[in-house]
């Protein structure tokens, strides 16, 4: 499952933890498309220097158990890492060396657990018994300042799943990313132009519950992003290329939703331009295998 945006953190996270590596690194980092090991030198430099905070980050969640705050940053970091650099690198390993993939899928789940329960924890400090109300769908009345939490709480089992490889342990907590997404919708449909509707059209992609419409909603949610962010997402057109495109062998339509992700200036806006750079390097990486993808 794809979530847009979760890219963009890791370069506040760059600037401050690596601020002695020089630039050209951090930009083979930033803007490589790698698809093998000898191309991935940008994220290996991440890979080591990126979790140098998380220890920083656990100590002070362990002297202040009840700030919300230091449990969204430490869950941020890790679930950015994990999608950033550990899943895409596993996700370009799979066909070149699966077990080297499957270790860092493996690396990926446990933090991606740590960050479930961090954001669990940072909820139940404000909402008693967040965790048994989310899973019974009871009504909770949020506000905009909790939508950063139930963003990244979507994230991080959506991560599970994924990292997984659907295993029904994690498999189970479909729908409460559902509920968390449309619950965060509810607060501020528009919040950080389209993210919410992005989500929301990487979990119709993927439904498992056997909903007839569940593409058709899906496409709809697209729309919505599509025009939330002016067309300057390249993360939406990926991910449907990816995830409809390819599920309908609908290879044009593949390379069109592609080329529309990898002709975005990234100069027109500056807030996604990161995000961008990396959806345009996996775009580029898909196009390479189309003949993989598509049968006919």
């Amino acid at each position: 499952m794809n979530y847009v945006h979760l890219f963009q953190y890791m370069n506040d996270l760059i600037k401050k933890f690596i601020l002695k590596i020089p630039l050209f690194l951090i930009f083979i980092l930033l803007s490589s498309c790698a698809v093998n090991n000898k191309m991935m030198i940008g994220s290996e430099v991440a890979e080591i220097a990126l979790p140098l905070s998380f220890e920083s980050q656990k100590r002070k969640i362990q002297n202040n158990p009840n700030n919300q705050l230091f449990y969204l940053n430490a869950s941020k970091s890790r679930i950015t890492y994990a999608y950033g650099i550990l899943m895409e690198k596993g996700d370009r390993l799979m066909y070149a060396d699966y077990y080297k993939s499957r270790d860092y899928y493996l690396k990926s789940l446990e933090l991606f657990v740590i960050s479930r329960n961090y954001l669990l924890n940072a909820l139940e400090v404000k909402y008693e018994n967040f965790t048994q109300r989310m899973k019974n769908r009871e009504e909770i009345v949020f506000d905009k300042e909790d939508i950063d939490y139930l963003y990244w709480l979507s994230g991080s089992l959506a991560g599970c799943i994924q990292a997984s490889q659907g295993d029904p342990q994690y498999l189970i907590d479909l729908p409460s990313i559902k509920w968390l997404l449309e619950n965060a919708i509810a607060v501020n449909p528009t919040w950080q132009n389209g993210t919410l509707s992005a989500a929301m059209m990487s979990v119709y992609l993927n439904d498992l519950s056997g909903d007839k419409n569940a593409q058709k909603t899906a496409l709809s949610y697209f729309d919505l992003a599509e025009k939330q962010s002016n067309g300057l997402n390249a993360s939406i057109y990926v991910t449907l290329a990816e995830n409809y495109a390819v599920s309908k062998q609908d290879k044009k339509l593949f390379i069109e939703l592609l080329d529309k992700a990898i002709n975005i200036d990234l100069n027109k806006d500056k807030s996604l331009k990161q995000s961008n750079k990396l959806s345009q390097s996996r775009a580029k990486w898909l196009k390479s295998r189309v003949d993989d993808l598509f049968y006919m």
